[in-house]
Formats: C-alpha cells, sequence, structure tokens
C-alpha cells in the first residue's frame, strides 16, 4: 500500500494525517516528472533503489529513514486557490514544528511550495486536487544525506527561482542542523500530536465536511497501477520493492 492510498481510502474523514519515516531509499516523481531528467536513473537500478511516482505535482524527492513524510487528506471550500492553501498546510507544518524549536518559525514558504529558512530547503512538497479534496504531501529533511541526494538525482530541470543553480548540497539543509537533538521519530511524535488541531485552528471556515457524492471517484485512485514494474510501499515501514512510474495508490 502506497501512503496516498492510506490516506485517500479515508475520504469519508474531514482531516486523515498519515505520518512515517521511509526505512529505505526511494526515489519519487512528480506527477509530471520525466525520469529521464530527473533521476541517475543507472545508479538507482544498480543500487535497488525503487522509482515511483505520486499524483500530487513539485519535484522529485529522494525519502531515507533520515526524512518524515506527511500526508493530509482533507476537504476545503474552494475547488481552486492551490496556492493559498500551500501556504495554509505549509504554515501548520512550520508551526508544529516551531512548537519544539521555536528557531523553526522563521521558515517560509518558498518558491511554488518548499519550505526554507534562510533561503535553504528544508521541506518540499506536494498537492493533489479532486474538486474539494485535498492530498497535501511534505518530505521534510531531518538527516541530510546528501551523498545519497545527489547519486539519485540530478540537477532539476526546473528549479525556483530562490534556488539560483545551486547544487543539492549548497541548497538543501536538514533540521538537525538547526537543532541537533531532532530525530525522524522526534518529528513523527510531533506532528501526530499538534498537526490536525493546528489545521483546525489555521485553516478554519475553510474546512468544510466531506463530500460523500466525491468518495467513489476518490476511492477508485487508491490503489490504481500504471508501472514500469509493479511496486509495494509499506507506509509504516516504508519498505518497498521493485520500480514504478505510478506507484499503487493514492502523496
Amino acid at each position: 500500500m502506497w501512503i496516498d492510498d492510506q490516506v485517500l481510502r479515508q475520504c469519508d474523514q474531514p482531516i486523515a494525517i498519515a505520518t512515517w519515516v521511509p526505512q529505505s531509499p526511494m526515489v519519487v516523481l512528480g506527477s509530471s516528472n520525466d525520469p529521464a531528467r530527473e533521476v541517475e536513473q543507472t545508479y538507482c537500478a544498480d543500487a535497488r533503489i525503487p522509482v515511483l511516482r505520486r499524483y500530487g505535482g513539485g519535484g522529485t524527492v529522494v525519502l531515507y529513514d533520515g526524512c518524515v513524510v506527511i500526508s493530509v487528506g482533507t476537504w476545503v471550500k474552494e475547488h481552486f486557490q492551490n496556492a493559498k492553501y500551500f501556504r495554509a498546510l505549509n504554515a501548520c507544518v512550520i508551526a508544529v514544528l516551531a512548537k519544539r524549536w521555536p528557531k523553526l518559525s522563521e521558515c517560509v514558504t518558498s518558491g511554488i511550495s518548499d519550505i526554507a529558512i534562510s533561503d535553504h530547503k528544508i521541506a518540499g512538497t506536494s498537492l493533489f486536487r479532486s474538486r474539494n479534496y485535498l492530498l497535501y504531501q511534505a518530505s521534510i529533511l531531518i538527516d541530510l544525506n546528501v551523498d545519497l541526494v545527489t547519486q539519485c538525482l540530478k540537477h532539476p530541470s526546473k528549479e525556483p527561482d530562490y534556488r539560483r543553480g545551486r547544487s543539492h548540497s549548497e541548497f538543501l539543509i536538514g533540521l538537525r542542523d538547526l537543532a541537533s537533538d531532532a530525530s525522524p521519530q522526534d518529528v513523527v511524535e510531533l506532528m501526530s500530536r499538534n498537526l490536525n488541531g493546528i489545521m483546525r485552528d489555521v485553516l478554519g471556515d475553510e474546512l468544510v465536511s466531506p463530500a460523500s457524492e466525491q468518495f467513489a471517484g476518490l476511492l477508485a485512485r487508491a490503489g490504481t497501477v500504471t508501472s514500469i514494474d509493479h511496486c509495494r510501499c509499506h507506509p509504516t515501514t516504508g519498505e518497498s520493492s521493485g520500480r514504478a512510474e505510478r506507484c499503487p495508490k493514492q502523496t
């Protein structure tokens, strides 16, 4: 089961949140990314690192045990307004992190949807929309393994202005670089305790009740596979096998 499937299958809930730490490396493409342009495919194949694809847009990321992945499914008032919802949900993630590490209140949304601090990216996010339903995903760097990122990913074919052509090592930063006591499990526990409540406070009237007439379409997406090879991803362990253009899913 891919993490997006788990959240989509809870679309009858006003807010569904899944937070996890991958136990082995994987590359995850945005919905329209070309693996030939974004991924060091020979390295990933030789290292048996699966290349997967999420429903949401955004850039290609490497997930591994030094990251935390957050998937949120919720119902919102507007069918569009993606920039507004990116900013609001990023603000929720930042607010949760700042409860434990106040310095992280300096984080901002940069580019289209990155979470950054002092011009360095600490988290990438993506959004999948289906009318009132919103599926948001953030991958937060805790222990930055820049060697792995560089081995798996080419310089992105599209980059936000604030990156200014910088290499992965010059552009990325891990939470532990800012807070030496941080760990992936700390972040999982922090998000699990606080994110739902902060979302309700920040989004307020933007949140609406689940639209039952939309459930069938969302559930039909979960588990859909169009793949190079089939893959399976388990959100509680991050285990995966195979390589895929589209994961069993949805993130």
